[in-house]
């Protein structure tokens, strides 16, 4: 029979934190800044000089892998392209070159085209590939198509370094969210710690321990930071929140799009004259009332302008 944990050894704060990154960074950080404001108590300095290096070690892995993100993030992008230009501009070059020397419905021009545009269109990424590549050994030696296999050859050397390059990036922020993982769970277990250790010197002020932990967090009452992904030419409904002129955002865009970020009276809402612009990969703090009239408009919602890419954003409320 399998002996359960007692709940009071759960960490509850590697718990509160599992589903993301960005909120145990917030819950390190308000940690540590506690710790270090305290410091002049002896007990608190020295459970700050041994929190000090998990802190470190989170904020370094957390940013090398932010820093990895964008890496991958402008890899997709720039693949999403060349493929969109295969699909288009491409393809539709290559068959007015080659229909010029052989008309369209010729036995040679179904030899380069036996099923038409689609496979240059449709199907997965490595199937588009295949799809150059075949093209480029239908065309051979043909010395009247010389040109046009340059072209497709050229493209295909490209195309197939750029996919490459791509699942090579995914890989290594796969390791690079492996080595944060392991970071944030060393965090948790050292806040843990000092919750034991500030419970056994302050037990009868438990309101004093409170201060240096996240509590909004750890308790999960209010979600104080959000992430996801906004499509093309779409608005996104962040929350609907009861908030202060005076409230701070921070605000990620962790994509390759520009995201305007503004208040709606309803769900949904649509863009209006009030609202910020936050470039690609920008990091921006704001108020509230740069949003919109926070007395009437409770919505926070997040605009992608981008007619071809998606967009992503993290919004951590302060």
């Amino acid at each position: 029979m399998t002996t359960r944990l007692w709940s009071f050894l759960m960490n509850v704060i590697e718990i509160a934190t599992g589903s993301s990154f960005r909120l145990a960074l917030r819950v390190s950080r308000i940690h540590y800044n506690a710790l270090q404001a305290n410091i002049a108590d002896a007990v608190v300095l020295a459970l700050y000089n041994a929190y000090k290096p998990f802190h470190l070690a989170y904020l370094a892995k957390y940013g090398a892998w932010k820093a990895q993100l964008g890496i991958q993030k402008g890899l997709t992008a720039a693949l999403y392209e060349m493929f969109a230009q295969l699909g288009f501009e491409k393809i539709n070059a290559w068959d007015v070159a080659i229909a010029s020397v052989y008309a369209k419905g010729t036995v040679r021009y179904q030899q380069m085209f036996p099923n038409g545009h689609g496979p240059f269109q449709h199907g997965t990424q490595d199937e588009k590939v295949e799809a150059i590549n075949s093209l480029s050994i239908a065309i051979g030696a043909d010395v009247a198509l010389a040109a046009v296999k340059l072209d497709v050859d050229n493209f295909y050397i490209a195309i197939t370094l750029a996919v490459d390059t791509q699942k090579t990036s995914i890989e290594t922020t796969k390791v690079k969210s492996n080595e944060l993982e392991a970071a944030r769970v060393e965090m948790c277990d050292a806040q843990y710690v000092d919750l034991g250790s500030l419970m056994a010197h302050y037990v009868s002020n438990k309101v004093f321990i409170g201060t240096f932990f996240d509590l909004l967090t750890i308790r999960n009452i209010t979600q104080m930071v959000f992430q996801h992904a906004v499509k093309k030419e779409a608005v996104h409904t962040v929350v609907e929140r009861t908030i202060e002129a005076t409230d701070q955002l921070e605000i990620e865009n962790d994509g390759v799009t520009e995201l305007r970020i503004y208040l709606s009276d309803v769900r949904d809402g649509a863009i209006g004259a009030m609202f910020i612009i936050v470039p690609a990969g920008g990091h921006i703090t704001v108020l509230a009332s740069d949003l919109g009239d926070v007395t009437t408009q409770h919505f926070l919602m997040v605009f992608n302008p981008d007619t071809i890419n998606k967009g992503e954003f993290t919004i951590d409320f302060l």
